[in-house]
């Protein structure tokens, strides 16, 4: 019976030892995603300083921080490229007025009314136009006779390559 009273005080020892670190790894794990929040806070709260920051003295920069703002403003310009283009692929526009997005063909906004300004003609350039023609460009014009064009065509005189002149 004393075998059996041993191997049972151990089982419950090693049983409190299991118990003891597993309440240690939650309470590990309980602070490790408190720290993790107050971070994401801290990082919040820097973001929303350097916003602060950037738009009070956008235009009396330090020079500290001027070529930061220098590299922000070009960012901020490419989006706005990047983000009329997306728009102009969708045949939509942004209002000047409220900023929602409304039908490229649209006269007024849909949302607040606003008279939209009339869609640019996109330059169109028809398939075969010439629109310059230059010596290097009628050279190049020339067609390249193959072998078996040169020994056809020897008795037919060679054609003027022919362009338009505007």
């Amino acid at each position: 019976m004393d075998f059996f009273n041993k191997v049972g005080s151990t089982i419950s020892s090693k049983s409190k030892d299991v118990t003891k670190k597993a309440k240690e790894i939650a309470e590990i794990a309980k602070l490790t995603g408190q720290i993790a929040e107050k971070e994401e806070s801290i990082k919040g709260a820097y973001i929303e300083l350097g916003k602060y920051v950037y738009e009070s003295q956008k235009e009396d920069a330090p020079e500290e921080v001027a070529e930061k703002f220098a590299v922000i403003d070009a960012a901020v310009e490419e989006i706005e490229g990047l983000k009329r283009e997306v728009r102009k692929l969708k045949g939509r526009q942004e209002c000047p007025d409220c900023g929602k997005e409304v039908s490229y063909s649209a006269a007024f906004c849909s949302y607040c009314g606003a008279k939209l300004p009339e869609p640019e003609p996109e330059e169109v350039v028809e398939e075969g136009e010439v629109t310059e023609v230059t010596e290097e460009a009628a050279e190049a014009a020339e067609p390249v006779e193959t072998p078996a064009e040169e020994t056809a065509g020897a008795a037919e005189p060679a054609e003027e390559p022919k362009t338009e002149e505007i």
